[in-house]
């Protein structure tokens, strides 16, 4: 008997179609999910001319039924759902039986399809949905999809595609997707008779990765698993040198279904704050599995939407799974020379004469010395007496003054010393108490050994079989947030300062509504307020922020709770984090400047102590590593 049903009316209605094929991209999805679906555990997808010509999909799948062929071309005929009760736990890719449809009315349709139990193959021909021929061919147990001439019949559909070439980038951009989102399958993709790429289906991510992206690609991800509840989120991310400058790369999939979630979205971003720059995005490749109760996959015709039941709840198990997977992750970051062999140069060496083909050695002055220029100005250095410090008693920063003499401009006191007398411990940086300290902590000091600086600016160094080159800027920067962040942490408490007169910010019915769901939260970072009658009267806010800040913070805040992207405790946290390296980039050491040495050894020491020394608050690299091999390859020393 036949496993594929037509659904009725009334089913057909509650389902969020509407999906129609508008290019080769969309045909080949489909037809890629159906193999998935029917269990294939190899899928190979190709193209030709951008799909146009030719997309062919052949896996090794449970087959399609003969009795099952004709029917399967018709609008809203499935095997995955069958009754109402069945939308509410959607386990497959596909459900709504319109795919094949939809493909088949707009080009010429072949499907060849053997189940394990047949005894021969049957093969379906059809031309703009109308079904020409029926039979019986030789094939192996699977099914292929063969779609030719796509919108032959559709010319005003047709002119609106793009190049081939463009086409072609979709098609792979959306099998790279599929393709990460199952591991366990080998899926190939060819594009004009050449592989593009194929995945070892042995069911790890990383394989997976590298034979997508490739091996630096790869090579850059951190291995990332967490739980909360019955979300378990688990996959890569990309470390703090393995960015990108738009969202493309962010990859999220829900009970394997690739999706497009802002939740999702936003929980990774805010997790990799103080990791990468502000203008930069993260890559992941992220696995999201719940029950399929809790997601619900028919909101939009593309599937590529989805509606939590509870949003709060997957953000907060994607952000703490990410960011506690950044904060144990330990590297360095390499420095990649170019690998490209220099051009020979000649000059000096061998030189042709007169007519002869022989070659004479001769002579070639060199060029003059160039003397330096009389006004050129010498190396700026730090006085002797300079002492930089990040004082909690004094509550005060003092750095050495610009080069017009005048003092370097201070912090707003709110933003500096009144956060630093509360958070930060006494670190005091001169040429003597690094002595002092360097002594002290003379057990537990790193090996390494100082080469020397260049341009005053980055401090090179020997340390465990390579060298590296540490900005001391960026360095410090990290070195004096991570101290101020530590006595953040260790005091816990948020304090509040009370108004003499409440503010009222103007909150949308969800924002009030979040305001006094998640009253206590709010009270726990600082602020107080009265809500009555759809208004909210703000009595007491952080006191590490202006009353200026703390009506957009706080609608900021509600906002997020009343979509589900946040918390306040999050917020606040990365509120005063930033708040931190701000005051860190003010104090820190600055480049092009000259110190005493024995700073820059203290700096190096506390540097190397830090279990992660990739990046500044800022999101700038702190340190490059570069290896003996690199250098013997570029001197080649190795093939």
């Amino acid at each position: 008997m036949g496993r594929i049903n037509v659904l009725s009316f009334e089913i057909a209605n509650l389902i969020a179609a509407g999906e129609v094929v508008e290019r080769p991209s969309s045909v080949l999805k489909e037809l890629i999910e159906n193999s998935i679906d029917a269990g294939a555990t190899s899928i190979v997808a190709e193209i030709k001319r951008g799909g146009v010509s030719l997309i062919r999909v052949t896996d090794n799948g449970v087959g399609i039924d003969k009795e099952d062929l004709p029917v399967a071309i018709k609008r809203h005929a499935t095997s995955k759902i069958s009754s109402r009760e069945d939308l509410d736990g959607i386990a497959t890719l596909g459900f709504r039986g319109e795919a094949l449809a939809a493909i088949a009315s707009v080009s010429k349709l072949t499907i060849i399809t053997k189940t394990a139990a047949a005894d021969t193959a049957s093969m379906l021909v059809s031309e703009a949905g109308v079904v020409t021929d029926v039979s019986e061919v030789g094939a192996a147990d699977g099914t292929t999809v063969v779609v030719t001439d796509l919108f032959y019949n559709v010319p005003a559909r047709r002119k609106f595609l793009k190049k081939d070439a463009t086409e072609a980038m979709s098609v792979t951009a959306l099998v790279e997707k599929v393709a990460l989102s199952r591991p366990d399958i080998s899926i190939q993709l060819l594009i004009d008779g050449e592989e593009r790429f194929k995945t070892p289906g042995d069911g790890n991510i990383e394989n997976t990765v590298y034979a997508v992206f490739g091996r630096d690609f790869a090579k850059k991800m951190i291995s990332v698993s967490g739980k909360a509840g019955a979300i378990r989120v688990h996959g890569l991310i990309g470390r703090s040198d393995n960015v990108k400058k738009n969202r493309n790369y962010m990859n999220a999939f829900i009970n394997g279904r690739y999706v497009k979630s802002q939740t999702v979205n936003v929980a990774v971003e805010k997790a990799y704050t103080s990791y990468i720059a502000p203008e930069a995005f993260p890559v992941c490749v992220l696995f999201i599995e719940m029950g399929h109760g809790y997601v619900d996959v028919n909101v939009h015709p593309a599937k590529l939407e989805v509606k939590f039941s509870d949003e709060r709840a997957v953000f907060e198990a994607v952000y703490y799974t990410v960011r506690n997977a950044l904060t144990e992750h330990e590297y360095r970051p390499e420095m990649e020379l170019s690998r490209q062999k220099p051009t020979p140069n000649y000059l000096g060496a061998f030189m042709p004469i007169g007519e002869t083909k022989r070659a004479e050695q001769i002579k070639i002055e060199s060029a003059p010395t160039q003397r330096p220029e009389p006004t050129a100005r010498p190396r700026e250095s730090a006085p002797k007496d300079e002492i930089l410090t990040v004082a909690s008693g004094a509550g005060s920063i003092n750095s050495r003054r610009d080069r017009s003499g005048s003092p370097a401009p201070h912090l707003t006191p709110r933003d500096s010393r009144e956060l630093l007398e509360r958070y930060a411990d006494s670190v005091r940086i001169s040429a003597s108490d690094a002595v002092k300290e360097e002594e002290k902590e003379a057990p537990s000091t790193p090996s390494y050994r100082y080469i020397g600086e260049a341009f005053d600016c980055y401090v090179i160094i020997e340390y465990e079989g390579a060298l590296l080159v540490i900005d001391k800027h960026a360095a410090h920067e990290r070195v004096i947030f991570e101290q101020l962040k530590s006595s953040r942490n260790a005091d816990g408490r948020i304090g509040s300062q009370t108004l003499m007169l409440p503010i009222t910010p103007a909150l949308t019915p969800d924002e009030y509504a979040s305001a006094v769901e998640y009253r206590d939260e709010l009270l726990s970072v600082g602020f107080d307020f009265t809500a009555e009658g759809g208004v909210c009267d703000i009595t007491a806010i952080p006191d590490a922020i202006s009353i200026a800040d703390a009506e957009g913070l706080f609608v900021s805040m509600t906002d997020e709770l009343a979509l589900g992207t946040g918390n306040p405790a999050n917020t606040e946290a990365q509120r005063r984090e930033k708040a931190l390296y701000q005051i860190a980039c003010k104090a820190a050491i600055k480049g092009g400047r000259v110190y005493d040495r024995s700073i820059i050894d203290w700096l190096i020491t506390r540097l190397l102590s830090l279990p992660d020394i990739t990046v500044c608050p800022h999101g700038r690299p702190v340190a490059f590593r570069l290896t003996k091999s690199e250098l013997d390859r570029q001197f080649e020393r190795l093939k």
